[in-house]
């Protein structure tokens, strides 16, 4: 269709995608304001937004999966515990015990002593967590890093399925890749209880996060393309905010259940309670048409006029009304992307998409543009879901820290709206990258016993990183002109998920090393992330550029700000 097969993420990134392509086709728009707001789309939006509240946990799952666990060495008979004595700078004796090697009795050189081994059996500390993948599996000592590998194998997931997943609903509808991602998604977040190898279980979390796009994205997609434009924006934020309820759900769920195979069925069940729904959604009539399924399309429109108790056009006028759509779609998708033809062969539609990356280089404010944005979603992706997942270093109880971070999210994705609407996205973007960069950073020096200071900085990090990451996709989609806005999105995007992958092992496997590391590193990158939007324009006002041509003139046109339908409009483009 318009474009949402570019490589572009599950994540809000679609809400700001999907309104702006689908002002190109006003028509349909005043189809769906002819059809109103009532059962048939509050159908999509429930089951959409249930579903989406349940990837939360397969996101977040390692501080309680797979958390750090205490251990001690189990040494056979013959072996002993290595323990070591040292002196403080007090005089104080410290005792400290190797908890990844033991000694032997060594007999092979005839001369009898001792040799050291590597542990293979520990005992852990069930005082918080009955049982985890951590102890079931040994992932400690030389298998430290699998824990950290465990989350990053779910966002390589998402890497790779964003992408194909935009493709395959471009091509099959949004709502087969809904259904083919609910029902395989949750079949396997079920299996995977029962799974008896750590291999396997990565395998699953891979396939888990392929399928995240298919739930996220065509979900999203599917709810707003059955939108009458006055509520898209309302819309927006309902289905941004499942995810700050379903972070602070999980806190309290984990918290009740410390078994993880328990958890990870408590979780996945309930989303079984809407399957049926997937009999009742319809595809989206928007997609239908712009695909030439005429006959579908009017059966799905005649359907939500009964459901919303309105009328349609006659049949005639109907049929005449969706020709013209497909053809102004068809028109305008051409002539802004000169995306290839669907009778294309595959190999010629790879080499057309890389050769559109290469667009993103072409001229000096591109090239700008494009470096700048891809480095701040890498930053403040690898900044936020560190600080999600860090509640190892920022608080003595993990539930707390789940159940707090997914309620200050809440008015980092709602208070910024009139915020930005009427101070720009610029220097709000940066001052909240600069006061979450200098607190989270302020965490590394603030000495023990003070936990309540570190849980309070952390989660102002984690409300202005969240602000600045709802910021930088508005910024973002304004930044980019028309002709290159999706590759630009997609490409910086991409970017984010490099970001989300490496997280989880500066948090789980370098922060038990160097306990500052995980602070030091995700405040710089936040501070960094601020300082390198300083070049950049103010887009507030000013009328998203449709040429790379527009994007180099130096004087770009503003919007009349007389007009009352101007703010009306900046929040419009924000909330979506």
């Amino acid at each position: 269709m318009e474009g949402e097969g570019s490589p572009a993420p599950a994540d809000r990134l679609q809400l700001a995608v999907v309104d702006h392509t689908m002002t190109t086709n006003s028509k349909f728009d005043d189809l769906l304001a002819q059809l109103g707001t009532g059962k048939w789309n509050f159908m999509f939006f429930v089951a959409i937004g249930y579903w989406n509240m349940h990837l939360a946990p397969a996101i977040l799952s390692l501080p309680f999966l797979a958390p750090q666990v205490d251990h001690t060495c189990l040494p056979p008979d013959n072996g002993y515990t290595v323990t070591s004595y040292t002196v403080d700078s007090h005089g104080n004796n410290i005792t400290s015990t190797d908890n990844c090697n033991y000694l032997a009795n060594s007999t092979s050189d005839g001369g009898g002593g001792f040799s050291q081994v590597a542990c293979t059996a520990w005992l852990y500390d069930n005082s918080t967590f009955t049982s985890t993948l951590t102890s079931q599996f040994n992932l400690v000592c030389s298998s430290e890093y699998l824990r950290a590998t465990y989350s990053s194998m779910y966002m390589f997931g998402t890497l790779i399925g964003a992408p194909i997943n935009g493709c395959l609903s471009d091509r099959f509808g949004r709502k087969t890749m809904l259904t083919v991602g609910v029902l395989v998604f949750f079949s396997l977040s079920i299996g995977a209880c029962w799974i008896p190898v750590f291999s396997g279980i990565l395998g699953v979390r891979f396939i888990l996060g392929l399928m995240h796009p298919a739930i996220m994205q065509s979900g999203y997609i599917l709810a707003l393309e059955v939108t009458e434009p006055k509520h898209r924006s309302v819309v927006g934020i309902v289905l941004s905010l499942p995810w700050a309820l379903s972070t602070m759900a999980w806190g309290g769920v984990a918290y009740l259940i410390r078994e993880w195979q328990w958890l990870q069925l408590a979780v996945s069940l309930p989303a079984l309670l809407l399957l049926p729904a997937l009999w009742f959604l319809d595809e989206s009539p928007r997609w239908l048409i712009v695909n030439g399924h005429f006959e579908r399309a009017l059966e799905v429109l005649r359907r939500a006029a009964r459901w919303n108790n309105t009328s349609l056009p006659p049949t005639q006028d109907l049929t005449l009304l969706m020709r013209a759509i497909q053809k102004e779609s068809t028109i305008a998708k051409e002539a802004a992307r000169g995306e290839p033809s669907e009778d294309q062969g595959c190999q010629q539609t790879t080499c057309h998409c890389f050769l559109r990356r290469l667009t993103l280089f072409r001229t000096p404010k591109l090239r700008l543009l494009t470096l700048v944005l891809s480095f701040n979603f890498f930053m403040v992706s690898a900044t936020f879901y560190g600080m999600s997942l860090n509640a190892v270093n920022y608080s003595a109880d993990p539930f707390v820290y789940m159940v707090v971070g997914g309620l200050v999210e809440v008015p980092g994705y709602t208070v910024m709206a009139p915020i930005v609407a009427r101070l720009g996205r610029k220097w709000p973007n940066i001052v909240c990258y600069f006061v979450s960069g200098t607190v989270i950073m302020a965490l590394a020096f603030i000495p023990p016993g003070t936990m309540w200071l570190v849980m309070t900085l952390a989660m102002v990090g984690k409300m202005c990183i969240s602000a600045a990451y709802q910021i930088l996709y508005l910024y973002t989609m304004e930044l980019f002109p028309t002709e290159v806005r999706l590759q630009g999105l997609g490409f910086a995007t991409i970017a984010s998920r490099v970001g989300s992958i490496f997280s989880p092992f500066i948090t789980d496997y370098l922060g038990p090393v160097y306990p500052s590391a995980p602070s030091l590193t995700f405040g710089l990158s936040a501070i960094l992330a601020g300082l390198s939007m300083l070049p950049l324009r103010e887009t507030l006002g000013v009328k998203l550029p449709d040429t790379i041509s527009d994007l180099e003139d130096p004087q770009p046109q503003r919007y009349d700000r007389s007009d009352n339908s101007t703010s009306e409009a900046e929040m419009a483009k924000l909330r979506a």
